[in-house]
């Protein structure tokens, strides 16, 4: 089915669900007088509409309390199946545990030798003799020494 062909099938379906404009229903009632191709697809789809509105709706063999109550028994048993695996997990890790406690050479005792530390030096602040040089500031001129020194140039 090419572009121009699917554009008018849904024309033409939007024809039949009333859902076009004036000048489109025009336009597909000038496709039905003039097209044979087109009068075939509005009969087909004609047939089909009709075909849907006759259908009946199957009934349920459950009723909606039955279903629900089969959802949430599914719930209930999926959570049981996740409890009962960490459960098991727990377990496992438990007897591994145990085990390895138990099991002989399988820790040897160790001896633990702290080193001593060492003294703390005394405290050293130097105020008016620093370890290290602090090299001095810069002292900004005032206004008037730059106006002149400028001013001699």
């Amino acid at each position: 089915m090419d572009i121009l062909q699917r554009d008018r099938f849904e024309l033409v379906s939007a024809y039949l669900d009333g859902e076009v404009t004036a000048s489109e229903r025009q336009q597909v009632q000038e496709w039905l007088a003039n097209d044979p191709e087109v009068k075939g697809m509005y009969s087909r789809l004609v047939m089909i509409r009709g075909g849907m509105q006759t259908l009946t709706v199957p009934q349920s063999q459950r009723s909606v309390q039955q279903t629900t109550q089969r959802v949430f028994a599914e719930i209930d048993r999926r959570q049981n199946k996740r409890r009962v695996v960490w459960g098991g997990a727990a377990i496992a890790a438990l007897f591994v545990g145990a085990i390895s406690s138990i099991a002989p050479g399988s820790r040897q005792p160790l001896l633990v030798v702290e080193a001593p530390a060492p003294a703390p030096a005394p405290l050293m602040v130097a105020l008016n003799r620093p370890v290290i040089e602090i090299p001095k500031a810069a002292i900004a001129a005032p206004p008037e020494a730059v106006n002149s020194t400028l001013e001699k140039q």
